[in-house]
């Protein structure tokens, strides 16, 4: 997927504005994390792995100048069974485990991934926090997978009652 389509999904999706977004990938794109265009009439083509640490940039950012910092930190947390943040979030952006949900606290993670509560780093237990619900979680992951918005909505609302 075309790095512009994934913003466009991610910022929808998350609800955060499309320019911040870009300006969180352009960030991440100059520190080596996200790729570059070969040429000006080739967009980037982004991996599962790439859109999962977008999403961490996005849910982890409390600031554009810090952002590729923070989405490392963020991908790097480890879970005491030994899981990353990154990998969880590929594994669902590739359909190999379901989508589950996430609050992004200072600190840490702690989210609900195939059933099971796991925490990744040491998260607060108050302030300032970023929520991806298990509904649009899915909803992203139906988007990345090529389905169009109104057919990831209808996932979205399947995911809100069967959970």
């Amino acid at each position: 997927m075309r790095l512009s389509d994934c913003i466009e999904i991610l910022a929808r999706r998350c609800g955060v504005n499309r320019g911040r977004t870009a300006a969180i990938a352009n960030r991440l794109q100059h520190a080596g994390m996200l790729p570059l265009a070969d040429a000006k009439r080739t967009p980037p083509e982004l991996t599962p792995d790439d859109a999962a640490l977008l999403l961490i940039a996005i849910l982890a950012e409390q600031g554009v100048g810090d952002a590729a910092a923070r989405a490392a930190e963020y991908a790097a947390k480890t879970s005491p069974e030994g899981y990353r943040l990154g990998e969880t979030i590929t594994a669902i952006m590739r359909g190999q485990i379901p989508p589950g949900s996430f609050i992004v606290r200072e600190g840490g993670v702690s989210a609900t991934v195939n059933g099971e509560h796991v925490v990744f780093g040491a998260p607060a237990e108050d302030g300032f926090g970023r929520f991806l619900t298990t509904a649009t979680c899915a909803a992203i992951v139906a988007e990345w997978n090529g389905a169009p918005p109104h057919r990831a909505d209808v996932v979205r609302q399947l995911e809100r009652i069967l959970t």
